[in-house]
């Protein structure tokens, strides 16, 4: 890696966002949350921003069943926020939640082994391997959320693909 991609990526790690209007207390109470999860605050809002926008897209499928649900699953919660929220998720949507994963391929044949649509979320590199053609695509791919790089093959319309995106950084479209 040359010296200027180092400065740069050392840039882009230390950006520092300002919140105005955050409840002091909310703020203090999540920082002491990321610290008792052994994350940092920064990690932990990344993980709770995807997680809202997931909730936002549930809500579209869902409604009323969120409040039936939630009450069922409220003691798993307590022992993790993140995996609970993923199974109260999973088992009143119309979709399948595949979240918070470092680098995630996938072929045809996993499109086709899911149940349901799947949501692709908070994945850092999530690449499709040369198999998936446009139609499993398009029926088993709901959206993709807050990925930092996305890796398609060329068989897949880029727009069509682009589409179903919200908060991905990089698309980039492989020649087979």
């Amino acid at each position: 890696m040359s010296e200027e991609n180092q400065n740069n990526e050392v840039k882009k790690q230390e950006k520092t966002y300002t919140i105005r209007g955050l409840n002091e207390d909310l703020y203090e109470s999540f920082s002491k949350a990321a610290k008792e999860m052994g994350t940092t605050v920064g990690d932990l809002m990344n993980q709770a921003m995807s997680q809202f926008l997931v909730t936002l897209e549930a809500g579209k499928d869902i409604g009323k069943k969120i409040g039936e649900k939630a009450s069922k699953t409220g003691t798993n919660i307590i022992k993790g926020p993140f995996d609970a929220f993923k199974q109260l998720i999973s088992s009143i949507a119309e979709f399948d939640l595949v979240s918070n994963i470092n680098e995630l391929n996938v072929t045809k044949q996993d499109l086709e082994n899911a149940e349901k649509p799947i949501i692709f979320s908070n994945i850092k590199k999530l690449s499709f391997s040369s198999d998936v053609d446009a139609t499993t695509f398009i029926n088993k791919v709901r959206s993709i959320k807050v990925v930092d790089e996305l890796i398609i093959p060329s068989n897949l319309p880029l727009i069509m693909v682009a589409k179903k995106c919200q908060l991905v950084k990089k698309i980039t479209q492989i020649k087979q």
